[in-house]
This record gives C-alpha cells, structure tokens and sequence, in this order.
C-alpha cells in the first residue's frame, strides 16, 4: 500500500473535548488515537455526522501537564463506524490555555 502522507503518525491515547464552530452546541468530549507534525486523528463518540470542512477548537489533557493544550483544525476527512466517527485534523493553531481569543469559553 502506497503511503501518501508528508508526515509520520504516532498512536496515542489522549482525552481531549472539541467544540464545532459552525454547530455552536458547547463541548463534547473526544480521543485524540494519533498524532502528527501536522494533524491528528480523533475518534468522535458522537452519533451526529460531523461534516468535513468543519472548523474544530479541541482541549487536550496532557497526563503529565497541568495545563491543556489548545488546537483549532480543520476537519479533512471522517469515516462513520458502527457507534462513531473517526476523523482526520489538519491543525493550523496551536497554543497553550488561555492564549486564543477567538476559542469558545468552556462551562463545566
């Protein structure tokens, strides 16, 4: 199988909530399954289709930071499977918590 990609990925288990910017519906919670130079796929437990083209705000939890780390992306592709969706990011900021003005404030 050819492999197209620029950059390698790397597996990873991380915990992370996302919040759709043209939906407005708040937070929802996501895993962050792999992760590259320059995006990341994410296993969306949604039963919602999420749309490619869609611009993602995503909070990820180090588990050795005590700060999160801020993404906002592109969503590039998304594949349905029986209770989810799995999706590929393509990231265009990245910064620590507090640091984006234009990301929606989160309510616990």
């Amino acid at each position: 199988m050819d492999n197209r990609r620029k950059f390698s990925r790397f597996d990873t288990h991380m915990k992370a909530q996302y919040f759709l910017q043209e939906k407005n519906r708040g937070w929802e919670e996501c895993t962050v399954i792999d992760i590259s130079r320059k995006g990341m796929g994410i296993r969306f437990l949604t039963n919602e289709k999420v749309s490619v083209g869609s611009t993602l705000h995503l909070e990820i939890s180090i588990p050795t930071e005590l700060e999160t780390i801020n993404v906002k992306g592109i969503l590039k592709r998304i594949n349905q499977r029986e209770n989810d969706f799995i999706g590929g990011i393509e990231w265009f900021l990245v910064h620590r918590d507090g640091l984006d003005e234009d990301r929606p404030a989160r309510v616990n």
